[in-house]
């Protein structure tokens, strides 16, 4: 959890709703990092066509590689803003 609240989570008191929360919270960024991976990156100027095959290629290195335990930053930073209000009512026993 540190890794997407930093180290205010130590103060926390941990509870099965915490952990029921954090496992929505790693499925949903799990959910994000493969639509990312799907996600063209951009473009570098030169020559469209070889931009193209080029994107095609990395797509499918990003598919064979194991990311597991992987995250995309951006995907990690919104799960977190998103599951913050459902950590605090779980915090609090709501």
């Amino acid at each position: 959890m540190e890794n997407f609240y930093g180290s205010q989570v130590k103060n926390w008191k941990i509870s099965i709703k915490i952990f029921e929360v954090l496992g929505e919270l790693i499925n949903e960024t799990k959910q994000c990092d493969k639509m990312m991976d799907l996600m063209p990156r951009p473009f570098g100027g030169g020559a469209v066509i070889k931009w193209g095959h080029k994107q095609v290629r990395d797509f499918v290195l990003r598919k064979l590689k194991s990311s597991e335990g992987r995250h995309y930053i951006i995907c990690m930073k919104t799960g977190a803003w998103r599951f913050r209000s459902k950590f605090d009512m779980a915090r609090h026993g709501i």
